[in-house]
């Protein structure tokens, strides 16, 4: 195998000396939370449920994009998933936002993210130009390079420089996005000037880039002048410090302000005062998403006539859960989130993306969104 089932999640097995809890850790900074400056939205990302129609998903996805629209938050972000259980609701985010789009207003529209190289840039630029027509101007796009070996039927031969395939990419849609011209080879070898019609609201596009935990990753958005969208991958807040210390002096080395890039963290997110139905609500969904994670990479990482066993799955998902539900998601009440939220401005993040569709009932996700409202209130700035 390639790199190990604990590299793939970012984890490390638990040895004889535990690592040190929250107790144990520095007391994060603490702020007036009026002062603080952090934008919410919402990531849909996950769909492990089984036990509800593809239909239903499609209306809780609308009810917390309505709730996200009226209640202050800033965007909702929307996956591209392709040909496997986990996520292939969202086989096509232009299509979902072109769906949710005239029941909102002040919400943005961002993608977490497009798998460039599986696309033309002009198409990419197409559908997207159509959204931001149909929103007044309230479209951003994250770019990522795809993984998932599978997915790469659609665009066989980019899978192996499909990093490159994508930085290329990303600046050509950027160019096709502001109204220039690009060639394109065509049928019989022939090339084709093409400009994309109709042309976007928005003259320059805000680009988002999917992000792991590499500090190369990190550093080459900055210089680029790319937003991040990122996730914790098993580690707690505190490690994000270093990185987003290397995005911002990436940004200024570049010529770019390096306060004005954007750094959106995604949080699992169940906020409620009742700390035992938290626990009793979030394990199993929040295993099973784990799992079902866990599955996918590890198929895309085993070396043909290698195995992970059962046993070893057992063990990391054991451990998985302690540490995800302790240090990377808001679980719990007001105030257990605000310290959350308090660690994550203090390590530089200007964005949580909140996400709730990891397999807790649909219900209990409702019943949570006053909380999540109260919770956020403080921080942020209603639309005028």
């Amino acid at each position: 195998m390639g790199a190990t089932v604990e590299e793939l999640l970012g984890i490390k097995p638990r040895t004889s000396r535990p690592e040190p809890t929250r107790a144990h850790q520095p007391a994060p900074t603490r702020h007036t939370p009026v002062d603080q400056k952090i934008a919410f939205s919402f990531l849909f990302f996950s769909d492990v449920r089984k036990d509800v129609s593809d239909e239903q998903k499609y209306n809780f996805m609308r009810d917390v994009t309505l709730f996200a629209d009226r209640e202050g938050f800033c965007s909702i972000y929307l996956p591209e998933r392709h040909f496997y259980e986990f996520g292939s609701i969202y086989a096509n985010s232009a299509v979902m936002a072109a769906y949710l789009i005239p029941q909102t207003k002040n919400i943005r529209f961002r993608t977490a993210g497009v798998s460039l190289p599986l696309h033309h840039p002009t198409e990419v630029v197409e559908w997207w130009a159509m959204n931001d027509i149909l929103s007044g101007g309230r479209v951003d796009l994250g770019f990522g390079s795809g993984w998932n070996k599978p997915d790469f039927i659609l665009a066989p031969d980019n899978y192996e420089n499909r990093r490159e395939i994508c930085s290329e990419r990303i600046e050509q849609v950027r160019r096709l996005w502001r109204g220039e011209e690009l060639t394109y080879p065509g049928p019989g070898g022939e090339d084709f000037p093409i400009k994309v019609f109709p042309r976007p609201v928005q003259k320059e596009l805000n680009v988002w880039l999917l992000v792991a935990k590499n500090h190369d990753a990190f550093i080459h958005a900055g210089r680029q002048g790319y937003n991040i969208f990122t996730m914790l991958y098993g580690n707690n807040l505190e490690a994000m410090r270093k990185p987003i210390q290397l995005y911002r002096q990436a940004r200024k080395e570049a010529g770019h302000d390096p306060q004005a890039g954007v750094v959106s963290l995604m949080l699992h997110t169940l906020v409620h005062p009742d700390m035992d139905l938290v626990q009793r609500e979030v394990e199993e969904p929040f295993k099973a998403y784990i799992k079902s994670a866990l599955d996918a990479h590890v198929k895309a990482a085993v070396v043909p006539g290698e195995t992970v066993t059962e046993e070893e799955k057992q063990k990391i998902l054991a451990y998985a859960y302690q540490r995800y539900f302790k240090t990377s998601g808001i679980f719990g009440g007001i105030e257990h989130g605000r310290t959350i939220i308090e660690e994550a401005i203090d390590v530089g993040v200007d964005d949580i993306a909140c996400l709730v569709d990891f397999g807790v009932d649909y219900d209990v996700v409702h019943q949570s969104l006053p909380y999540l409202k109260e919770l956020i209130a403080p921080y942020i700035k209603r639309n005028p």
